[in-house]
């Protein structure tokens, strides 16, 4: 449980220390961000001494040290905003396409059994909704670095981006159960505990 939560809490720290970094001009976090983020993402592997792990650790830290002294680590940083959402976009995206089941249908069936009609049609819009956020997120990572103005692009990857998740992951949990009085509701830790087991595969 120790290793989880050091594990965890290093990779988001990442956005705030790249946050605290632009808003407050200190570029040694700018540096220490994704090398706290690489030690967070490898942390399992690298206590476990797996060969792999510390070898692609390495690598990442390398090829990180080379960018700084070329002075493109801010280049550098403008990537994660754009390259994760729009995972999530294909993701979630391709369920929607070619006859398959929608992805959050295909959790809450995985979890709970068969899905009311009506239900399935709420999780295919949910599904829908998230790849509209999702490609939201992607066009204004991309578009707010060509205004050279880094602590804005902070304020929307760093900030705004997490506060729209997250109020609609609670948003939608309360909604839900507004508009399903009579469905079984998991409380919401056991809905995180869902979406934590969930196999995001297809």
């Amino acid at each position: 449980m120790l290793n989880r939560i050091l594990a965890i809490a290093l990779v988001v720290a990442y956005p705030l220390l790249v946050h605290v970094s632009l808003v407050f001009a200190i570029p040694q976090l700018m540096f220490i961000a994704p090398l706290v983020f690489l030690t967070g993402a490898f942390w399992y592997g690298l206590i476990a001494r797996h060969l792999l792990a510390w070898t692609l650790f390495i690598a990442s830290c390398v090829a990180i040290l080379v960018v700084e002294y070329l002075g493109l680590t801010l280049y550098l940083l403008y990537l994660p905003p754009i390259l994760l959402p729009l995972l999530f976009l294909v993701i979630f995206g391709r369920t929607l396409l070619g006859g398959r089941e929608p992805l959050i249908t295909a959790i809450g069936e995985a979890a709970r059994g068969p899905l009311s009609v009506a239900m399935r049609r709420y999780t295919r819009r949910l599904t829908l909704l998230w790849c509209l956020v999702f490609a939201t997120m992607v066009i204004w990572s991309a578009i707010l670095p060509w205004l050279e103005r880094p602590e804005l692009w902070s304020w929307f990857t760093n900030v705004i981006n997490y506060g729209v998740v997250g109020a609609l992951f609670i948003g939608e949990f309360i909604l839900r159960k507004k508009l399903f009085p009579t469905h079984n509701h998991p409380d919401f830790f056991e809905y995180l505990r869902i979406i934590a087991r969930a196999r995001i595969h297809r």
